[in-house]
């Protein structure tokens, strides 16, 4: 009996291309936006939204890779809410380092509560990322880390919110089953620094750059691309 399969993407590499210093794909609608923490510091909203940025993922907080104490992003409220005074499309994330489905519950019930009925126009996505050695969530199995995966996205569409997950195509190929997080209805944004489209896979979301400029936020931020 063979599982699910993984849709491929239906884009080729050709299908996109720079205009000025952002990435935009040629051959269907596309979006161009952000994804931000306390490391931007103070943002101006609307240079952001005037420049042509038309949607954010701002961070709700974090567990800590050493205590696992969940903290919230000490921005997160002023950052809700100027992207919304300005017309930003809106969507959130949670960098987690759970080590098992019950923290993963908690970081999810965390996120919820941050967001007390905040109306979101895109996702809650669920970041978890390997950090090191030393990291308390050093020796994570793939069959854990799905656990942990299903537990946050489950919890977070019972608060009614449209979960999502974040990866890089290491992660797919050490951790992740794509296959069973896409037939339980998760849409997936794809941590890949290129040029050019090459996962094989379809992602509704592309982390092209860590080192964007956008005026009204000093310093880099990441670069976002919605596909269709």
């Amino acid at each position: 009996t063979t599982g699910p399969t993984v849709e491929s993407t239906p884009l080729a590499p050709a299908d996109f291309a720079y205009e000025g210093d952002y990435l935009t794909c040629l051959t269907r609608e596309s979006r161009l936006g952000i994804d931000v923490s306390s490391l931007q510091r103070e943002i101006d909203w609307q240079q952001v939204k005037d420049f042509g940025i038309q949607f954010v993922i701002i961070r709700l907080g974090c567990r800590g890779y050493e205590t696992g104490n969940l903290i919230v992003d000490k921005k997160v409220y002023e950052y809700l809410e100027g992207a919304r005074s300005v017309g930003l499309k809106i969507g959130a994330y949670f960098y987690s380092q759970a080590i098992n489905r019950a923290e993963a519950v908690e970081e999810a019930l965390f996120c919820l509560d941050i967001l007390d009925g905040f109306q979101l126009d895109m996702p809650v996505v669920y970041d978890w990322e390997y950090v090191s050695k030393e990291a308390r969530t050093a020796n994570m199995t793939g069959q854990t880390l799905m656990g942990c995966t299903i537990a946050f996205c489950e919890t977070i569409k019972a608060g009614g919110y449209q979960p999502m997950v974040y990866f890089n195509p290491h992660m797919e190929k050490v951790y992740l089953d794509l296959a069973v997080l896409q037939k339980k209805g998760y849409p997936f944004w794809l941590a890949h620094y290129t040029d050019t489209m090459t996962f094989p896979y379809r992602v509704q979301m592309w982390q092209y750059s860590y080192t964007g400029n956008v005026p009204g936020i000093e310093g880099g931020v990441d670069l976002n691309i919605i596909l269709p």
